[in-house]
């Protein structure tokens, strides 16, 4: 499914002077150092300049979006020229500069420093001059257990990756948030949230406890279909944007994609909090225009038909539309990534392969966003493929 906006058709207000809910939109075409220092640069200028956001000798905690061990050309984690530009916008401000995350790698400090190799976050942060950090000590906010490293920095910068989700539709601005959780929390989350809505109150929490100072999006390659893993695809979309409000960035996101604000699971349950925008108008968009960016539509997962259902409707039909991860076995490596992933133990080795007991799967898709092969595909109910076929047929006869 893909999706087209137009911002004259959503009303979004491009020429609004002073208002607070603002989103910077730059374009950028490639991740050259020269090219995207100059972008961010350009999208923070927009919003008033650094200072605005960081005063002189604070403590920064720069938050990429690391899920797993991804060469920077992958589009899985947060482009570590991205972060580079961040540091050197930072640099005459202030040289107490942190960069760290909780990538969705449950195990120890070794399996993070993997992903702080493999995504370039380590040799970028030893040639500026920053110190990478690991999330491992908690500190209990409202039950939920954050990394120690809020209290020890002044500002949180966060720099999220663009790219879909097959829960929350959209990962960015506020799901980027769920890095800053310590340990296997994340994993419990999921246990007991498998419903899109009930993730999206543990996001949102997270977001309302913390919400970052500044939020600079890399969107140059931005990722769409069945992300965010390795199963996404990569979609080139020259974007840089920023906020000082990552719920706002999400809501400006949502209309690239061609979607509505509640269609997006956490922004429908922000709203519903009072966050953010109250619709498109309250919004100013500075720089670029906002389709220049989503003239050739998004393709969305297959989970989110089902999903934007209201859930009345989805328990009644849960049982004919229904969908569920499946292992490709051309591509399944056996390397146990998604065994160790799964929150209900769901998933085994049996004969050299790996199988999936759907007696126990909840369907929360972790196994799909941590899978390092792309081998784990969405599979729908027969009734719903049946639909689906018919619609496409009809579509196809249209004049």
């Amino acid at each position: 499914e893909r999706r087209t906006v137009d911002a004259a058709e959503c009303g979004l207000n491009t020429n609004i002077p002073m208002l607070r809910q603002r989103v910077s939109l730059v374009k950028c075409g490639t991740y050259a150092t020269a090219e995207v220092e100059a972008a961010v640069k350009r999208a923070v200028d927009l919003l008033g300049g650094i200072d605005n956001f960081v005063k002189p000798g604070e403590r920064v905690l720069l938050k990429p979006n690391l899920l797993t061990d991804a060469a920077p050309e992958s589009c899985i984690d947060t482009h570590p020229e991205v972060v580079r530009a961040a540091i050197r916008l930072l640099k005459p401000v202030t040289k107490n500069i942190f960069c760290g995350d909780s990538p969705s790698v449950f195990g120890d400090k070794k399996n993070v420093d993997r992903v702080y190799e493999q995504s370039g976050m380590k040799k970028v942060c030893a040639e500026e001059g920053v110190e990478l950090v690991y999330f491992i000590a908690p500190k209990l906010v409202r039950g939920t257990p954050l990394t120690d490293w809020l209290d020890k920095c002044d500002r949180l910068i966060s720099i999220p990756k663009f790219k879909t989700h097959g829960l929350t539709v959209l990962t960015a601005g506020v799901k980027n948030l769920f890095g800053l959780v310590v340990g296997m929390y994340k994993m419990q989350a999921h246990l007991n949230n498998p419903k899109p809505e009930d993730l999206s109150r543990i996001l949102v929490d997270v977001y309302e406890v913390r919400k970052p100072d500044l939020t600079i999006l890399d969107g140059i390659l931005a990722m769409e279909g069945e992300g965010p893993g390795a199963a996404g695809l990569p979609k080139q979309l020259d974007l840089v944007a920023a906020s000082s409000d990552a719920l706002v960035l999400d809501q400006v996101l949502a209309l690239i994609m061609g979607l509505r604000f509640e269609d997006i699971p956490t922004i429908r349950e922000a709203m519903r909090r009072g966050l953010g925008a109250k619709d498109n108008a309250s919004i100013e968009v500075l720089g670029e225009d906002l389709n220049s960016f989503s003239a050739h539509g998004f393709l969305l997962p297959k989970a989110t038909s089902i999903n934007r259902m209201p859930r009345w409707l989805a328990d009644k039909v849960k049982h004919v539309f229904w969908m569920r991860p499946d292992i490709i076995a051309e591509q399944c490596k056996v390397c146990g990534v998604c065994m160790r992933s799964c929150p209900t133990t769901a998933i085994r080795k049996q004969d050299d392969r790996v199988v999936i007991d759907y007696a126990k799967c909840i369907s929360c898709l972790c196994c799909q966003e941590i899978c390092p092969q792309g081998a784990v595909s969405i599979r729908r109910s027969f009734v719903w493929n049946s639909l689906k076929r018919l619609q496409s047929l009809k579509t196809r006869r249209l004049p």
